[in-house]
């Protein structure tokens, strides 16, 4: 597992949090960005399902659009191995919904991690561990 995140400048990656159509930047300097950055591709590395799905433009603005979601963009793709499938995947980008059909009404919700390079492609990784944690550092740096 290699994540060039921890090794490159973080000004090189920019984290988008979306809301109902509604894009916010975050800036580098909030306290936990990192965090959210190395949760958010742990929750990857840690996956423990994939969905079958195919994923399309429409499905991911329709994401952005009409829900909360987490997107990280990298200046250049990292590589990652899931423990899923011991996959290497090369992504420039990381999509996690925070709400909507890809996180359900569960009281532990799954994460469902959409990664790609230069799209999102099919097959979604999912995590059913550390959302929570996710929504924690979200909640810490004053995204609700």
């Amino acid at each position: 597992m290699i994540s060039y995140s921890c090794k490159e400048k973080h000004q090189d990656i920019k984290v988008i949090y979306w809301h109902q159509g509604q894009e916010t930047v975050l800036s580098s300097n909030l306290s936990g960005f990192m965090d959210l950055i190395k949760t958010s591709e742990d929750l990857l590395l840690t996956a423990d399902d994939m969905l079958k799905l195919i994923v399309d433009p429409e499905l991911i603005q329709k994401i952005k659009k009409e829900e909360s979601a987490i997107e990280i963009i990298y200046s250049k793709p990292i590589e990652l191995t899931s423990n899923y499938n011991k996959e290497t995947i090369h992504p420039d980008r990381i999509l996690i919904p925070l709400s909507g059909e890809f996180v359900g009404k569960d009281e532990n919700p799954p994460a469902t991690i959409f990664h790609g390079y230069p799209e999102y492609s099919a097959g979604p990784y999912r995590n059913h561990k550390g959302f929570e944690k996710l929504k924690k550092i979200l909640y810490n740096m004053g995204i609700k």
